[in-house]
Parts: C-alpha cells; sequence; structure tokens
C-alpha cells in the first residue's frame, strides 16, 4: 500500500480509489473476503480482534484495486463462490457473512473437507494479507532480522 498522505497513520490509509474516490472494488465483495477471513483466522470459533479485521478489509480492498482487471474478476469471483457455497454446508441459505461466527467457522471447515478448490486461492491472498501486519510478525516471534546460513564446515 502507499504510504498515508499528511498525518495519516499506517492504520488510518486509504485503499485506492477511481476518480472522485469511486471504489474501483464492491463493498460486498469486501466484506465477504472479510466474512472468510474472519472465521480462517478463528481462535476457536472466536474472531481475529476487530482492528486486525479492519486493517485486512482497507488491504483486501487495496489489493483488488490494483490487481488487474483479470485478476480482480478472478478472486472477487472466487470470493462470492466461498461466500455463498460454505453456507449450504452448514444449512444455510445466505452469504457467510449472514452467519454467525461460529457457523462461519464450521461452513469453511466443511467446505474445505469437501471441495476446498474454490477456497485454496482465497486462502492463499488472505493469508498474504493478513500475516503482513505488523502484531502477526510479533506473534510468531518474528524480529525482522536476517538469519545467518550455518556454517557446514
Amino acid at each position: 500500500m502507499a504510504e498515508p498522505p499528511g498525518d495519516l497513520s499506517a492504520h488510518d490509509t486509504v485503499p485506492l480509489r477511481g476518480l472522485g474516490g469511486a471504489r474501483l472494488v464492491g463493498a460486498g465483495t469486501v466484506r465477504a473476503a472479510v466474512a472468510i477471513g474472519s472465521a480462517l483466522f478463528a481462535r476457536g470459533e472466536e474472531a481475529p480482534p476487530p482492528e486486525r479485521l479492519a486493517y485486512l478489509e482497507r488491504e483486501v480492498e487495496d489489493f483488488l484495486a490494483r490487481s488487474g482487471p483479470r485478476a480482480r474478476g478472478m478472486l472477487s469471483l472466487l470470493i462470492w463462490v466461498v461466500a455463498l457455497l460454505a453456507p449450504l454446508f452448514v444449512g444455510r441459505f445466505a452469504p457467510l457473512f449472514a452467519l454467525s461466527q461460529p457457523e462461519r467457522v464450521r461452513a469453511l471447515t466443511r467446505l474445505e473437507r469437501r471441495f476446498g478448490d474454490p477456497l485454496i486461492a482465497v486462502k492463499a491472498i488472505l493469508c498474504l494479507i493478513y500475516y503482513e501486519h505488523p502484531d502477526a510478525a510479533r506473534e510468531v516471534g518474528f524480529d525482522g532480522e536476517c538469519h545467518e546460513p550455518r556454517s557446514t564446515t
């Protein structure tokens, strides 16, 4: 994401927008991606912290806005396939974001077990984005330093 203008902090950055500030990515697509992320990165059935989901929301929109039209279209399609198909695996006929957090987790778990193909690309992109957050690096103990290779002598 580009450096924020003026006095905005990195957490207040705005995703890439079109002329006049128009969104380049549909709000529903971003909402669906965040619902998937809330289930993917849940601890048990508890959603990640709201600030981490807000970060994911901004970064997903920015990622999709900066993608080429074919990549944006394909990833958006896969997000919607997952968001609409997963609830069917828990007997619900509603988009994933309309489900409770525990239902989201169960729906994605069941989708992944039975028909995980549409989820693979979405999961890969969401993981790349989610784990770029500085808190994620601290959680896994990454200090940002390169480690020297071991000597074989």
